[in-house]
């Protein structure tokens, strides 16, 4: 799961030229993104991959987006 978001989010900089903020996944794909990264914190996984994440149950398919909204989980140590 990890490196298709890793390759979708490449992708989309190369068209779009900027990154993508928001990643929509199912529960499932969630779930295992959550094993991959051993992080069962939906916060802490935000931080982890730089995008707030949308659960969409009719996403058959991890997809990415853009959206014009604060980023709330970029905090400093």
């Amino acid at each position: 799961m990890l490196s298709q978001i890793n390759q979708l989010t490449i992708k989309y900089e190369q068209k779009h030229g900027f990154r993508p903020n928001l990643l929509y996944v199912n529960t499932t794909q969630l779930e295992l993104l959550k094993e991959q990264l051993s992080e069962p914190d939906i916060a802490i996984l935000t931080q982890l991959i730089g995008m707030d994440i949308v659960i969409v149950e009719t996403s058959s398919k991890p997809h990415l987006s853009w959206a014009q909204i604060p980023w709330k989980h970029s905090k400093t140590a």
